[in-house]
């Protein structure tokens, strides 16, 4: 594992002791940081030790200036968009190192910086195929592990938290925030297509996703997995896909070309139209019963106001004021709706018919999911870190072009 993504899962982890220590009551916050304490001893290396000392070093040095916030007190979308920026962040620095690595290993040289694993979290074939294998045949992908890992804990964030990923960690769902956002400046209004274009637009990232899960399901036989894993083309899957965007042909600039367009034209573009990811967790959300509610009693319409601030506030464009729940398959749970709520929480609440969950411990339970489980399974089960050595990677690249299926 890559300094930085040590870094990155081991401030997951941090966040959920912050807020066990902030809320401490009672005895359960010991044992769950007695808890935290005896996995680290179990699983930790030097690397997960010096991404530790660095994180708590960042906060101690943060307290003596300036002290730390209560992180249950933070509005939503400003916990939101610190997540979001500092994920961003660190996805920016592990492409950076993966192109040095890749760079270095084409030119013949022994690369000084090491191979992020985390890049394999972009091949939903390999992590399906990966995660199909382990429950089926208890074969693990010796090539891309953290492929298959990415798939499994992002499908139970999905049926957890439904399509919270999107709104919360997803990265490029924040640059397509910021195209979007350059191009109102340059051309100013939000466009929006018409209800049946929609709908059309729509059906772009299912009928990718129906293709993904033909692959991932179907064309692949079970008796053929293992031989598929070794091959030179399964192998070489990450460079393959890196090699789709920076040597562009004609088909990969057209379907480049289609990504930008929606992406800067309509809010969302990409999310809402585009990424089969989003699809996929969209319906393994459909069995959560976490849900943006409404109060009706205690809403200002009920008042006879006329407000629709939540509405207008929702980037996928829900009419959350005339819902009671909403079941959306492009709620993304950005609470964003009640953040804009005159009312706050008292109105609208992320929760079950039972239960109220906080913008902070909605965070927890995202990184739970999806950092501090894959730290475990890099330190307690070795299921991270690809077992492909840096000959065989070498010998690939140079042939990559010629790599089929």
């Amino acid at each position: 594992m890559s300094l930085l993504e040590a870094l990155t899962m081991t401030a997951g982890l941090v966040y959920l002791i912050l807020l066990l220590w902030q809320g401490r009551a009672g005895w359960s916050w010991i044992l769950s940081l007695m808890l935290a304490a005896a996995l680290w001893l179990l699983m930790a290396d030097s690397v997960l030790w010096l991404a530790l000392g660095l994180v708590a070093t960042t906060l101690a040095l943060w307290q003596r200036y300036r002290p730390l916030p209560v992180l249950a007190r933070i509005g939503s979308q400003r916990l939101r968009t610190a997540t979001r920026q500092l994920l961003l962040l660190c996805w920016g620095l592990v492409a950076a190192q993966y192109v040095v690595h890749i760079g270095q290993l084409e030119q013949g040289m022994t690369p000084w910086l090491m191979r992020p694993d985390v890049v394999d979290g972009f091949l939903p074939i390999a992590g399906g195929l990966g995660l199909r294998a382990w429950l089926t045949q208890g074969l693990m992908d010796p090539h891309h592990p953290a492929a298959t890992i990415t798939v499994l804990v992002l499908c139970l964030s999905a049926l957890l938290l439904g399509r919270a990923f999107c709104a919360w960690f997803c990265p490029l769902g924040l640059v397509g925030e910021w195209l979007h956002g350059l191009r109102t400046r340059l051309l100013p209004g939000e466009w929006t297509p018409p209800r049946w274009l929609d709908a059309v637009l729509r059906g772009q990232k299912f009928l990718v996703l129906i293709f993904l899960l033909f692959i991932v399901l179907i064309a692949v036989p079970s008796v053929a997995l293992p031989g598929y894993f070794t091959s030179p083309y399964h192998q070489a899957a990450d460079m393959k896909m890196g090699a789709f965007f920076f040597n562009l042909t004609l088909i990969s600039s057209l379907c480049l070309g289609w990504v930008m367009l929606l992406t800067v034209a309509f809010r969302q573009g990409f999310c809402r139209y585009l990424c089969p990811y989003g699809a996929w967790l969209a319906l393994l959300g459909l069995v959560t019963p976490l849900r943006i509610r409404r109060d009706p009693a205690r809403c200002l319409r009920s008042a006879g106001h006329d407000c629709d601030k939540c509405s207008r506030a929702c980037p996928s464009r829900i009419q959350v004021h005339q819902l009671i729940s909403v079941r959306s398959l492009e709620c993304t749970s950005c609470l964003s709706c009640v953040a804009a709520c005159p009312k706050r929480a008292d109105a609208l609440h992320l929760g079950s018919r039972r239960h109220r969950l906080s913008p902070a411990w909605l965070l927890a339970l995202l990184c739970l999911l999806l950092l501090v489980l894959p730290l475990l399974s890099y330190g307690l089960l070795d299921t991270w870190v690809s077992q492909t050595p840096l000959a065989d990677r070498h010998w690939l690249l140079q042939r990559l072009p010629w790599l089929n299926h």
